[in-house]
């Protein structure tokens, strides 16, 4: 067990380490095509020698390779030279076709294929139909052949940029490195929304579709929002407030979950494109409209203008830190923050500046603040981005250590108390060990005998005493997952950590890392390792569900030689789904967070 040493406190946030985006994931996709797939390509072209391929992508970026491989910006070659005029063969194969010649040989660009004739038409190969698919993906806009050679071809589609070499008989994707992603929308820290309304999370490193498309909640609440004559464009709720804005510029509140709306006297004069809620204080917000920024902190009584001396940029998404009094956008120009209070009706938003350093420069399309003060954000075409806010949050927080959420806590629970260096503390008479601590963050355990109910934990520190609240239940089940979300998971065998990016093999045993199993027998003391002889095991009754089906669980103990950790040993199958499959642990009704296992036969 001493391999696990490394990952065990990797969910303690650092401190205030220097700006440094860390691309999540790539800027292509697996949609079961011939290669990875990226965003819409509108048209494409070779340089005269063959030697060179130019795109231009759906959002206007013009990117030119000349290995075929790597791409870069193009700012010189701006228009597409002429298309080559059509061939008029005996037949088209597809309706719409549009037919090159290339020496003895005509080639047709379909809707949904490319193909080839080599008897001027009289009969067609379809190039890339499988199964009544396409296996380069459909939606074709370009293609070209190489002026060097009539079998260098290459096609652009709603999928990207594809090339064979030998005239169509195989194809290989050119989406690599191509920043051509349409991202649009962050649903969550490693998922999606894609221009094209596409949902889509981050499996094993690529970005690939959900296969249930989850269910919008703002998309809801404009629903709610709507009335006869007014056009409700954004919303957004935290609490018992929900807010929403219209199309005409209009903002609105309701108190009652969206079924009545109170009308604010300001108009914003634009559109009302987004808005955001404090999830602590709701009373607070923000909306944007067009390139201005509005606020309220007495839940939209009033709004004022507070976009302060932002340089003139449309806004697409805003995220802020009311403990710090900071705020992000997401702009055209990419990330910028500010200073605003979101207590009081205080000055507009000052001290504007970029914190696109290390970014490629492109449009924000949306940025979210994590609990872990972590910034994520979307870049057109290159992806999502990820680096440690730069502000210091002063919010101190309780939050599960296993997932960093707020879920409730159980007997022999992990709790990482964000923002404060913890000394000691104590709910009612109870000491809850600290495990761990630093300025910015400390590790507690509770109480073996901790008992379920609502609970006052007072923390001391050098820094200052808090007092917050603290929910315990008998049981909390909570998995272990690392940075980027993967489950953490020990190899039963060999006691070592598993690399999250390597799929787990059907009818295999792992041991998954997880918190909040509640009481053991024999009974341990809190703030202790467990004994790596014979740990103590789980009370209760620990289920594991792979994709809505029950997996065998073969034990459940504390982790040998650790705090606060459970081993919870999984029997997988011999035969389950291959890919990534939905796992969660239930344990007394409660159920754990899922993760994604990924597995292959």
């Amino acid at each position: 067990m001493a391999a696990l040493s490394a990952s065990l406190y990797a969910q303690i946030p650092a401190g205030s380490p220097e700006l440094v985006w860390k691309r999540v994931g790539g800027t292509t996709m697996n949609q079961g095509l011939a290669a990875p797939s990226t965003g819409p390509v509108r048209t494409l072209w070779y340089n005269e020698r063959g030697s060179g391929l130019t795109v231009r992508t759906a959002s206007g970026r013009v990117l030119e390779t000349t290995d075929f491989q790597h791409w870069r910006l193009n700012t010189t070659d701006l228009q597409s030279p002429a298309q080559p005029e059509m061939a008029a063969p005996v037949s088209v194969p597809e309706t719409g076709a549009r037919v090159q010649a290339a020496a003895t040989r005509l080639y047709a660009a379909g809707a949904n294929n490319i193909y080839a004739s080599d008897d001027q038409g009289r009969s067609w190969l379809n190039l890339t139909g499988f199964n009544g698919r396409s296996i380069i993906g459909d939606g074709f806009t370009a293609f070209a052949v190489s002026p060097a050679d009539p079998k260098d071809i290459s096609a652009a589609n709603r999928h990207g940029v594809w090339r064979s070499l030998d005239g169509g008989l195989s194809w290989h994707g050119l989406n690599e490195d191509l920043p051509n992603l349409p991202a649009r929308r962050l649903t969550g820290r490693r998922s999606l929304l894609l221009d094209d309304a596409t949902q889509v999370q981050l499996e094993t490193g690529v970005w690939s579709p959900t296969a249930a498309q989850a269910a919008d909640p703002e998309a809801a609440l404009i629903a709610r929002a709507s009335r006869p004559g007014i056009r409700i464009s954004a919303a957004a709720q935290a609490a018992g407030i929900a807010y929403s804005g219209s199309a005409d510029g209009k903002l609105y509140t309701s108190r009652d979950n969206g079924d009545t709306w109170t009308e604010a006297p300001q108009s914003t004069g634009a559109p009302v494109s987004r808005i955001w809620v404090d999830s602590d204080r709701s009373q607070s917000a923000l909306a944007i409209a067009g390139s201005r920024i509005f606020r309220t902190v007495n839940g939209g009584l009033f709004w004022d203008d507070v976009t302060g001396t932002l340089p003139p940029t449309r806004i697409h998404a805003l995220a802020a830190d009311r403990s710090a009094a900071v705020i992000y956008a997401a702009t055209d120009r990419g990330v910028l923050s500010a200073t605003l209070s979101l207590d009081d009706a205080g000055p507009a938003a000052s001290n504007w500046r970029s914190i696109n350093r290390n970014l490629p420069a492109a449009i924000a399309w949306d940025l979210r603040l994590n609990p872990d003060n972590t910034l994520t954000v979307a870049l057109d075409g290159y992806g999502v981005f990820e680096a440690q806010a730069p502000h210091r949050s002063r919010a101190v927080r309780i939050v599960n250590a296993a997932d960093l959420s707020d879920r409730p806590a159980a007997p022999g629970s992990l709790l990482t108390i964000l923002n404060a260096g913890v000394a000691d503390a104590k709910a009612g008479t109870l000491a809850y060990p600290v495990i761990a601590t630093s300025a910015q963050s400390s590790q507690l355990q509770v109480p073996f005998e901790a008992t379920a109910g609502a609970w006052q934990l007072a923390m001391n520190g050098t820094d200052g005493r808090w007092l917050l609240p603290v929910s315990v239940r008998d049981t909390a089940p909570a998995i272990f997952v690392d940075s980027e979300g993967a489950p953490l998971l020990v190899d039963s065998a060999s006691g070592l950590v598993m690399d999250t990016n390597i799929a787990v093999r059907a009818g295999a045993s792992v041991s998954l890392l997880a918190t909040g199993l509640g009481r053991v027998t024999p009974e341990w003391p809190a703030g202790i390792p467990a004994p790596v002889d014979a740990p103590p095991v789980v009370n209760g009754t620990v289920t594991a569900w792979l994709d809505g089906i029950p997996v065998e669980v073969g034990r459940a103990t504390l982790a040998p030689g650790y705090v606060g950790y459970y081993l919870v040993e999984l029997r997988l199958p011999r035969i389950v789904n291959r890919g990534a499959t939905d796992l969660r642990l239930v344990m007394n009704g409660e159920e754990s967070n899922h993760v994604r296992l990924y597995i292959e036969p």
